[in-house]
């Protein structure tokens, strides 16, 4: 399994962005951008507890609750001890042909906390609660495209000036 899902829904746009400029000199600065808008989608998806197709995510069993009680975690979904729904755990790593936005936290034995959740996993009766601005296809949400898009071009307004 990979440590990274890559995002489809952007290939066009950049490489109509290096049309326009020179995407050596700036495409670092457009995907710090890109990183950000992801990441703030993210973050939201935990504040909300909602996918960013607007699904909320199911509810925690009442034994999860009660054991998390008893145990002094927080008891919102995906919160127990906040490495995965914290926003300063969300990192963004940029060049100036790709984005990386990633969040490391897993158990000491090796478990993804971040991708069994966004995915689910049968084995262990984990529902899937998406917090990626993707879709299955791996294809980036399209109002997620769309922030990208308006920002994007504004900097290269603000460039081209």
């Amino acid at each position: 399994m990979s440590e990274y899902i890559e995002i489809k829904g952007l290939e066009n746009f950049f490489k109509a962005c290096n049309k326009l400029i020179n995407m050596d000199k700036h495409g670092e600065s457009i995907m710090a951008s890109v990183g950000e808008s992801i990441r703030n989608s993210i973050v939201y998806s935990f504040q909300t507890e909602t996918s960013p197709f607007g699904e909320k995510w199911k509810p925690l069993k009442p034994k999860t609750i009660k054991q998390k009680i008893k145990e002094g975690k927080n008891n919102g979904i995906l919160k127990r001890d906040g490495g995965l729904s914290d926003p300063n755990n969300w990192q963004i790593e940029s060049s100036k042909n790709h984005v990386k936005v990633f969040n490391n936290i897993q158990s000491k034995k090796g478990f993804k906390y971040g991708y069994v959740h966004q995915r689910g996993n049968r084995k262990r009766n984990i529902p899937a609660r998406p917090f990626l601005p993707i879709d299955k296809n791996k294809v980036l949400h399209k109002d997620i495209r769309s922030v990208i898009y308006q920002d994007t071009k504004e900097f290269i307004q603000r460039i081209k000036k």
